[in-house]
C-alpha cells in the first residue's frame, strides 16, 4: 500500500475522533474537514509548530471565525498563526482591558450575560464548544494579527508628488489610429516542406503548448481520471424543509428566546449605559419565525449532509483497515450519494489535465493541485463545495507522453504554417511602417494591401492606458487588442508610428499612430486632492499588506519544518 495509504489508514486512529466530532456533533461549517487532513507539522519564523499545537487553533479558530469558510481552514488558519506569531515576536502585546473589551464587542447580546460568569460560559459552550480559556485565547491571537497589521498599514505613506504622477498617468488619453495584420491571412501564402514540418516538431516536440503564453508545444500534460461520491443537496433540501413543524419551531422559539428574541424597551432612557438598558419582552414567535425555520433547516441540513459523508467515509477507513478498496457506486448507494466520473467538456474524455481540472469544482481553486497530489485509488479527506460534500479518488494516472510524429503530423503542418503566417506579417508591418515613415500613415497602409488583402484603418476615440478604464474611454473597438495597442501608442510621440506585436493567443501585428494626447490639468488634481491622495493610500496600503503576507506565507509554510 502506498505511503498515503499507509497515512490514511492510522490517520483515523490519530485524528478520528476529532474530526467526526467537529463535522457530526459540534456542525462546524464547511471546509470543517480540511482542519487536519494530515499532520500538519510545519515551521513558522524558524520555530517549529507540533500536530498539537496546529489542531488546538485550527480547532478554536474554525469554530470562531471560519464556521461558513468554502475556503481550506488548514491554509487560513497557518496564515493566521504565521501573524501573531510574528506580532508577538515583535514585542507587539495585548493588555487585558483590550481582551476584556474585544470580547464585550464580540457579543451583541443582554451585556448582563458578562456578569453572570455561569452565564457566560454555558454560551460559549453552546455557541463554539469552547471554554472560556479557549475562547479567550482566540481572541487575543486575533487582536496580535489585527495590531500587526495596523501597525503595517500605517507604515505606508504617500507623498503629493506621488499621487500626481499617478494621478495624470491614470487619466491621461490619447487617441490612435491602428491596422491589423493577423497571422491566419497569410497562411495560405506559406508553403512548409516535409522536412520543415519534422524539424519543427522536433524543435517542440518535449515542450508543453501554452495559447496564453504564445508557446508552440506537443508534449501532452499528465492526465487524471477521477471519480466521487456527492451529497444530493437539493433532494436533502426538499426533505427537510417537509420536516419542520410548528411545534419544533415554537419548541425553538422557547429555548431560545432569552438569549436570541429579546425585545428592547421602545421607552428606554438613551442617556442610560448599556448595562442599565432594561428588556421588557420578548419579540413575537410570528415575527421571528422565518428566521426560526432558517435556523432549523441549516442545522438540520448540515447535520444531515455531514452525517452522510461522515458515514460514507467511515466506511472507507473500515475497508482501509482491511487493506480492501471499495466500490464509490456501492457506496453511493448505500448512503444516498451521488456517483460522478466527470468528463472533460474541452474533449469530451473523462481525462482531465490539471490546467482542466478547476472546471470540475471550480470554487475549489486548490483542488487540481490537491487530485495531482493524491495516490492512485487512495481516497481523498470529505471536501466541501458548492455542489454538495464529497470525496474523490483517482483511478487512473496517465503520464506525460509527447505523441509520435506520425500521429499528430498534420497539425504540426497547420502550426508552422501559421508561425510562418505570422512571421510574414511581421515582414509586411515593417515594410508598411518604411512606408509611413517616408509618406503618411494612410499611405503606408495603401502600399500593402496588394500583399495584405483587405486591410483596415480604424480611429479610435480617446483611450486610458492598459488596466484602466474611465468614462467616454472607446473600449468596443479595440477589445482585447487594447493592451498591446496601448502600451506602445502610449511611448509615442503625436504624428509618430510604429509596431504593436501581440504574439499570444491569436497573434496579430498592428501598424499605429498616435493621432493625439490629452493632457491632465494638475489644477483638477488639486480641486480633489484629499479624497484622491486618500484613495491611492488605501490602494497601496492593501497591495503592501497583501504583498507582505505573500512574504510571510513563503517563510512559514505547512508541511516545512526546520532542518
Amino acid at each position: 500500500m502506498a505511503a498515503t495509504g499507509w497515512f490514511r489508514k492510522n490517520q483515523k486512529k490519530l485524528l478520528g475522533v476529532l474530526v467526526v466530532f467537529l463535522m457530526v456533533i459540534w456542525g462546524v461549517g464547511p471546509a470543517a474537514e480540511y482542519l487536519v487532513p494530515k499532520p500538519a507539522i510545519g515551521e513558522i519564523h524558524g520555530v517549529e509548530v507540533t500536530q498539537e499545537q496546529f489542531s488546538d487553533t485550527a480547532t478554536r479558530w474554525a469554530r470562531i471565525f471560519f464556521r461558513d469558510s468554502e475556503e481550506p481552514v488548514a491554509k487560513m488558519v497557518w496564515g493566521q498563526m504565521a501573524l501573531f506569531i510574528q506580532a508577538e515576536k515583535m514585542g507587539i502585546f495585548v493588555t487585558k482591558e483590550e481582551l476584556a473589551q474585544e470580547v464585550r464587542n464580540f457579543f451583541p447580546v443582554d451585556p448582563r450575560i458578562f456578569e453572570d460568569k455561569e452565564a457566560f460560559r454555558r454560551m460559549l459552550g453552546s455557541a463554539f464548544h469552547l471554554t472560556e480559556h479557549q475562547f479567550e485565547k482566540t481572541i487575543k491571537e486575533y487582536l496580535l494579527s489585527r495590531k500587526l497589521l495596523y501597525l503595517l498599514k500605517n507604515s505606508v505613506k504617500i507623498t503629493r508628488d506621488e499621487a500626481l504622477q499617478r494621478y495624470i498617468k491614470e487619466n491621461e488619453k490619447v487617441k490612435i489610429k491602428y491596422a491589423a495584420l493577423n497571422a491566419r491571412d497569410f497562411v495560405s501564402n506559406v508553403k512548409v516542406e516535409e522536412d520543415e514540418i519534422r524539424s519543427f516538431y522536433d524543435k517542440h516536440s518535449e515542450v508543453f503548448p501554452s495559447v496564453e503564453e504564445g508557446r508552440w508545444g506537443y508534449k501532452e500534460p499528465e492526465k487524471v481520471k477521477i471519480e466521487y461520491v456527492i451529497t444530493k443537496n437539493a433532494a436533502v433540501e426538499r426533505e427537510i424543509n417537509t420536516t419542520i413543524t410548528d411545534e419544533a419551531m415554537r419548541n425553538y422559539y422557547e429555548e431560545k428566546k432569552d438569549l436570541m428574541f429579546r425585545k428592547e424597551d421602545e421607552e428606554e432612557n438613551l442617556e442610560e449605559t448599556s448595562a442599565e438598558i432594561s428588556v421588557a419582552e420578548f419579540k413575537p414567535f410570528e415575527e421571528v419565525k422565518e428566521q426560526i425555520k432558517n435556523n432549523l433547516f441549516l442545522k438540520e441540513y448540515e447535520a444531515t449532509i455531514n452525517k452522510q459523508i461522515a458515514d460514507a467515509d467511515e466506511e472507507i477507513y473500515e475497508m482501509i483497515d482491511k487493506e480492501e478498496f471499495i466500490s464509490f457506486p456501492d457506496l453511493a448507494e448505500k448512503y444516498d450519494l451521488k456517483y460522478v466520473i466527470p468528463t472533460n467538456r474541452k474533449n469530451g474524455t473523462n481525462y482531465f489535465a490539471k490546467d482542466e481540472l478547476i472546471e470540475v469544482m471550480i470554487d475549489l481553486p486548490e483542488f487540481p493541485q490537491q487530485v495531482f497530489d493524491r495516490d492512485i485509488n487512495d481516497p481523498s479527506p470529505p471536501l466541501s463545495s458548492v455542489e454538495g460534500k464529497l470525496i474523490y479518488r483517482v483511478i487512473e494516472k496517465v503520464e506525460p507522453r509527447t505523441p509520435p510524429y506520425e500521429e499528430i503530423r498534420e497539425k504540426v503542418a497547420r502550426d508552422l504554417s501559421y508561425a510562418k503566417g505570422f512571421a510574414e506579417a511581421e515582414k509586411l508591418a515593417e515594410k508598411c511602417l518604411e512606408k509611413i515613415n517616408q509618406t503618411s500613415f494612410e499611405e503606408g497602409i495603401k502600399s500593402i494591401k496588394d500583399e495584405a488583402g483587405k486591410i483596415d484603418i480604424t480611429e479610435t476615440k480617446y483611450i486610458t492606458r492598459p488596466g484602466i478604464i474611465s468614462e467616454g474611454d472607446d473600449v468596443e473597438v479595440l477589445g482585447q487588442e487594447r493592451a498591446k495597442i496601448a502600451e506602445t501608442v502610449f511611448g509615442l510621440k503625436v504624428g509618430e508610428s510604429a509596431i504593436a506585436v501581440e504574439d499570444k493567443g491569436i497573434q496579430r501585428c498592428y501598424v499605429v499612430m498616435l493621432v493625439d494626447r490629452k493632457k491632465v490639468d494638475p489644477g483638477k488634481f488639486e480641486e480633489e486632492e484629499d479624497s484622491i491622495m486618500e484613495q491611492y493610500l488605501r490602494e497601496k496600503q492593501l497591495a503592501f499588506i497583501t504583498e507582505w503576507e505573500t512574504w510571510i506565507a513563503k517563510k512559514a509554510q505547512l508541511g516545512k519544518r526546520k532542518g
